[in-house]
């Protein structure tokens, strides 16, 4: 999700103008709008290579980001910063979402998600190295809760053990030092700015990675490294159309959660983002026949209840990062 500037907030949705339920029902828009992007790409992993999708999915994607930014009042000026620590926090996102794309290459929407939605875990942890941030018992209650459920999804040393699942775990770790840097770049950029740079490093960093892995023909049986490096070619017509899609997808959720985090405080509406795991789920099986396994819900049901722990738990202390920027896992999306 995209971190929405403290002076958009207050011109636009601050707590004096909040309307949390318009909030709650924009933020249930976001979270029934991104399953969808993963149908697509799973959809198109079998076909087209990560990073084709990532550039063509920016390049669609960015006429209405930057629409979205001008209506925010937040394109001009287009504060950045740090410009360094713009490109860590991009190029991390970046990261986090190409190997979430490629896990979802080999394993179920179900299980990718639910491996994902511990950030908040993860940033957690990182906040107190990076930001110095003091941890009360009750967090890392929520950190060891979550972390149990991630392995109880990813199974390490089990004899069906997937690789796949540690790319998605991968993701939520790249992702968290992500948000690290949002909440380090603070009141010096804006979402405007934030959201259009990153949108720009997938174009640049998709192509810069197609002009690298397409030359190297390097075959794999594994969907996940198939995915990297198969060659560009050229998107059939129906591929096209569902790459518009995922473009207008990505920029009209982009919207729908900016309004939702305007509308109202973030703790009233991060905790409905976990309503993107019961989409997740549904469309897997509607779309590839698969259901999560016994281990996949006991570790879902331990991730989301440490990522609740850990929003109602700052709620209660009137953290402002939590008011203000929130701990979603959709922020970037």
């Amino acid at each position: 999700m995209v971190a929405t500037d403290p002076n958009t907030m207050a011109r636009g949705g601050g707590t004096s103008e909040s309307r949390p339920l318009f909030g709650i029902l924009w933020l249930l828009l976001a979270t029934t709008l991104f399953p969808v992007q993963d149908v697509i790409i799973k959809g198109l992993s079998g076909d087209l290579a990560v990073h084709q999708i990532v550039f063509w999915r920016g390049i669609f994607a960015l006429p209405l980001v930057a629409a979205i930014a001008w209506y925010e009042g937040s394109l001009w000026p287009l504060k950045l910063g740090s410009v360094p620590l713009q490109g860590l926090r991009a190029g991390t996102a970046f990261c986090s979402y190409l190997v979430y794309y490629m896990a979802l290459a080999a394993i179920g929407m179900a299980e990718t998600a639910a491996i994902t939605f511990s950030t908040p875990i993860f940033v957690t942890i990182l906040a107190t190295i990076f930001l110095g941030e003091r941890i009360g018992w009750y967090r890392w209650l929520a950190v060891v809760m979550g972390l149990v459920g991630v392995v109880v999804i990813v199974q390490p040393g089990a004899a069906v053990f997937e690789p796949a699942a540690v790319l998605a775990l991968l993701a939520a770790v790249a992702y968290a030092i992500s948000i690290i840097c949002t909440r380090r770049l603070g009141s010096r950029s804006n979402g405007g700015a934030m959201t259009l740079f990153s949108v720009i490093f997938f174009i640049l960093g998709g192509g810069v990675l197609g002009l690298i892995f397409s030359g190297l023909q390097t075959a794999s049986p594994h969907p996940s490294l198939a995915f990297l490096y198969r060659d560009w070619v050229a998107p059939g017509a129906t591929d096209w159309l569902l790459l518009m899609v995922l473009g207008c997808t990505s920029g009209v959720g982009f919207f729908a959660l900016s309004q939702a985090y305007r509308l109202a405080e973030a703790s009233v509406v991060t905790p409905f983002e976990y309503t993107y795991l019961p989409w997740a789920i549904l469309w897997g099986y509607l779309m590839f026949g698969a259901l999560p396994g016994v281990s996949t819900w006991i570790g879902l049901t331990l991730i989301v209840g440490a990522g609740l722990l850990i929003v109602f738990r700052e709620t209660l202390r009137g953290r402002s990062v939590v008011r203000r920027r929130g701990l979603g896992v959709l922020r970037q999306r």
